[in-house]
């Protein structure tokens, strides 16, 4: 009888980066230059997603599948910067609609079911989801139950939290993102004159 000696030859870990670019946008705005809304500062998104998946290689080893960008645009028609990010290498821009009111709808249900779809089909071992919505938490454990490990990661607090607790108690490692690690690609927009 052969024992297979798993210890020389471990399993790396095949990932994907999902993110909740409202949360991200708001919370870091809010910490950063205490910002109500999108229109008030700028993003380096490009920068930005460079860092977060450089940030993500230190966390887990293995071997990226893609970043998953989820934002809204008014009837689902990217902006120009969208459409940078899109053509970015390992990202998949995901949109969801943004209504009259600069309301996002539809993202969550997106972030939910390619989190549920990654898990079901074993294309993942982990998932980094950086949101902080409660609304992920059925999702969470729909891919927990498929063996995948879910690393939630939240934006740093101007104070007490901005992650809905249930979706803290439910993933299986948190980490928080500080302001100086944003800080360099949030700038105040120009006042228009």
């Amino acid at each position: 009888m052969t024992i297979l000696d798993l210890t020389s030859h471990p399993v790396a870990a095949k990932y994907a980066v999902l993110v909740d670019v409202g949360y991200l946008y708001a919370a870091a705005g809010e910490v950063l230059l205490g910002a109500k809304e999108r229109k008030e500062y700028r993003v380096a998104a490009d920068e930005l997603i460079q860092a977060l998946q450089k940030h993500a290689e230190t966390r887990i080893h293995g071997e990226l599948l893609r970043i998953y960008w989820y934002d809204a645009a008014r009837d689902r028609v990217p902006t120009v910067d969208q459409r940078v990010i899109a053509q970015l290498p390992w990202v998949k821009v995901r949109l969801g609609n943004l209504n009259a009111r600069g309301q996002q709808k539809g993202v969550d249900a997106q972030i939910r079911s390619d989190l549920e779809a990654l898990a079901r089909h074993h294309a993942v071992s982990d998932t980094i989801l950086l949101a902080g919505d409660e609304d992920m938490v059925p999702a969470v454990e729909a891919a927990q139950a498929y063996g995948v490990r879910i690393h939630l990661w939240g934006v740093e607090p101007p104070y007490g939290t901005n992650q809905a607790e249930r979706l803290v108690w439910e993933s299986d490692t948190v980490e928080i993102i500080s302001a100086d690690f944003l800080r360099s690609y949030f700038s105040r927009a120009p006042v228009p004159v």
